[in-house]
């Protein structure tokens, strides 16, 4: 392991920092997901029986990995070029672009100009991802990252789940007012979208504000822009696969990006199933209330896990958070959706995935290069966005066979135990082979 920097010394201002960068993030999370979930609830009830209405879902979880595919090397070129703290900057001014042009699309009841913005959403965080998760070294050195990373990961939860809860339960309740005096129209549906993207929107104006306050890190003015850079994809997976245990931990993380990703499908199709009318409310909130519960767990796993890492990467505890994975699943597989039981089988799932990643981005982080760790890191999205159009073409195929949500979820249940063995062997070894 990376010996770690004992003498690097954090000031008062680097602590304010990352706190911005860690409220700035969980902001962006929060946003993202409240308009995937605003949307999908829109396009439901506005598109009912027309293929985009029917399959909204799979739509918008292929658009999150689609600009990290065409876009990592840029996206790890700009902050590894520039310093950190303005592409973050730039980033934040970007969001607050986009939500105008989603919520004007909403005003001109375009479903398609609104999917479009959400595409450009994702471009913004594929921008952004390098950066947030980069800067972090620089702030707090290498003794600190896995505290960072925990909080990170934490209040990334806070804000994703925060998005899809409050966007759930906002639309679904004005759907349901609308729908009460209107009747069931279409039009009910862009009425409840409206007022929603208006203030989440103005919202974007705080993050910028507190993005501000980052502190200005360094930028490597020899990195040159070259029109290689734009197929520089194939450079950065050989960089990150040139060296073992990159290339190695990257698998491990990219498998749950993969498992991630299906999920998030899975949950929008146990929405359906209990709410089959696709103009009544109830759909968006069933499927916020399920990541909530998932969400919930990985807050805690992963605030666990970071106060452990104060010190150092707690890397032993990930093959058990793999483990845990495989067991929740068996359990929301099996227990009947809204259960007690199943509730707490999808907080168990997300306890458990706090333990299996938080450790494992934490090394990736430390193992790569100080001027090289953005494409690292943009190289790892880029893996793991290619795992998360598998997933939606995953389940995509099993929805249209007809194997229920809950027989799509128990399917990854023999693919968590194999990685969990895997990756509990790899440790032993290379652990043994570092001392």
């Amino acid at each position: 392991m990376p010996e770690s920097d004992s003498n690097f010394t954090v000031s008062r201002r680097s602590w304010w920092s990352l706190i911005a960068v860690l409220i700035v993030q969980a902001q962006n999370a929060f946003n993202d997901n409240f308009v995937k979930l605003v949307l999908t609830g829109l396009a439901m009830a506005v598109a009912a029986g027309t293929p985009v209405g029917e399959n909204i879902q799979y739509i918008l979880f292929v658009m999150i990995p689609l600009p990290f595919i065409l876009l990592a090397p840029i996206a790890g070129y700009l902050s590894d070029r520039f310093s950190k703290r303005d592409v973050i900057f730039g980033s934040l001014l970007f969001q607050l672009v986009l939500f105008v042009m989603v919520t004007g699309a909403v005003i001109m009841r375009s479903v398609e100009v609104a999917i479009f913005g959400y595409f450009l959403l994702a471009v913004q965080s594929t921008i952004f991802s390098p950066a947030k998760q980069g800067i972090l070294k620089e702030i707090v050195g290498s003794e600190r990252l896995g505290f960072a990373n925990g909080l990170m990961s934490m209040l990334t939860m806070v804000g994703i789940l925060g998005g899809m809860l409050l966007a759930g339960r906002w639309f679904d309740g004005r759907l349901e007012a609308f729908n009460k005096l209107n009747g069931v129209i279409p039009e009910n549906g862009w009425q409840a979208a409206l007022v929603p993207m208006y203030w989440v929107g103005g919202a974007c104006l705080i993050a910028l504000i507190i993005g501000w306050f980052v502190e200005k890190t360094p930028s490597y003015p020899r990195e040159k822009f070259t029109r290689g850079v734009w197929v520089r994809h194939f450079l950065h997976l050989r960089q990150l696969f040139a060296q073992r245990r990159l290339r190695i931990v990257a698998l491990f993380i990219t498998s749950y990006w993969f498992v991630a990703n299906y999920m998030g499908v899975i949950f929008v199709n146990f929405a359906k199933e209990l709410y089959p009318d696709a103009g009544e409310a109830g759909r968006m909130e069933a499927t916020a209330e399920m990541l909530t519960w998932v969400g919930g767990g990985l807050i805690v796993g992963s605030t666990i896990v970071s106060l452990l890492s104060r010190k150092k990467i707690r890397l032993p505890v990930a093959p058990f958070g793999g483990f845990g994975m495989a067991l929740a699943l068996v359990g929301a597989g099996l227990y009947p959706p809204g259960s007690l039981l199943w509730n707490l089988s999808l907080s168990l799932m997300g306890f458990a995935s706090g333990f299996y990643v938080v450790p494992l981005n934490a090394w990736l982080q430390d193992l790569a290069e100080e001027e090289r760790r953005a494409r690292i890191i943009s190289a790892l999205n880029l893996m793991a966005s290619f795992s998360g159009v598998v997933a939606v073409m995953v389940g995509f195929t099993l929805d249209k066979i007809s194997v229920d949500p809950s027989g799509q979820i128990l399917v990854m249940v023999p693919f968590l135990i194999l990685v969990g063995v895997i990756l509990l062997r790899f440790l032993k070894t290379d652990i043994s082979d570092s001392k």
